[in-house]
């Protein structure tokens, strides 16, 4: 049977004023969400942002969450890239610095057709003796892996673990009845959550963990112990939260894509923890997006409380 990973967070990486990573607000918020019972951390992904980062403050960043977690909950380490001799190249340190496994998206940019993508994922598996995620994100990478695809990886070895950030939870279905008992399948987004741990979902990779991982552990719990009507009442409680994240509707501005990072910077913000902004390209919440966040955490009753 496939392992059980359980809420997944995808955390963030806190910068100062001179845009340089700030270790011990990085190290604080670590602490908070691991406080709030995530079951795993991924470094240098998304929502960590890997692609403004250097390949030397992605070793660090590995380096540094491998250090602080000691060991309490597994480490997935972020090694997407453009280049194969590069994402070998940061899963071997990653390997080499403790983590638990290695994640990558689909080369992203020069738009690989599937053999070459299929033999990107074959040779970060091949380089490292730890566990590889296959991360398929189309709306990133701008390659949709077919289920076909990622169950090719799984039955051959190469996918230990599949994260599946197209949207649609009922990917899961076709996906568990293809690939091996012992492959953990991963639900990558924030909106579908729910309809996708009902499904059987292995894992939540949770964006939303970031500002409140106390309520996306809950979820999670109340559908592993069966309290399904709990549970939808919770889900409805802070869906706006995660619709904010994931929906530009809510901003009034369907054609941009949702500000999701921002937002995570900005609840905790508004919650106390100075989490530092973004690097550009990613520009702040305007001042009508603050607003309408305020609003939504205030009306959810959301607080920044300690363990």
């Amino acid at each position: 049977m496939a392992s059980t990973v359980g809420v997944i967070s995808a955390a963030i990486t806190c910068f100062g004023d001179d845009d340089h990573i700030d270790d011990g607000r990085t190290r604080e918020h670590l602490e908070w969400i691991i406080e709030g019972g995530v079951h795993a951390v991924i470094v240098s992904g998304t929502c960590g942002e890997f692609s403004t980062l250097s390949p030397d403050e992605r070793r660090h960043l590995i380096t540094k969450f491998v250090e602080w977690v000691d060991g309490r909950i597994p480490v997935f380490a972020g090694v997407m890239h453009t280049s194969t001799h590069a994402a070998v190249s940061l899963a071997r340190h990653a390997q080499e610095a403790g983590a638990t496994a290695v994640m990558s998206v689909s080369p992203y940019y020069s738009g690989p057709p599937e053999r070459e993508i299929l033999t990107y994922f074959r040779d970060i598996a091949g380089a490292v003796d730890i566990p590889l995620i296959v991360y398929n994100n189309p709306w990133s990478s701008g390659v949709s892996l077919s289920v076909s695809a990622l169950a090719t990886l799984a039955n051959e070895g190469t996918a230990a673990m599949i994260k599946d950030s197209h949207g649609d939870p009922s990917r899961l279905h076709d996906l568990r009845a293809l690939v091996p008992a012992s492959t953990s399948l991963i639900y990558g987004e924030d909106f579908g959550s729910f309809e996708a741990l009902l499904v059987g979902a292995d894992g939540w990779v949770a964006g939303v963990a970031n500002f409140m991982p106390r309520r996306a552990v809950r979820l999670w719990d109340l559908i592993a112990a069966g309290k399904f009507d709990e549970a939808r009442r919770h889900w409805y409680d802070i869906l706006p939260l995660v619709n904010i994240t994931s929906h530009k509707e809510f901003f009034g501005l369907a054609e941009e894509r949702p500000d999701f990072i921002q937002v995570y910077k900005a609840a905790l913000e508004i919650l106390g923890f100075p989490a530092g902004g973004c690097r550009r390209p990613l520009l702040p919440l305007t001042e009508a997006d603050t607003t309408l966040l305020k609003k939504l955490i205030a009306e959810g009753g959301l607080a920044r409380e300690s363990a």
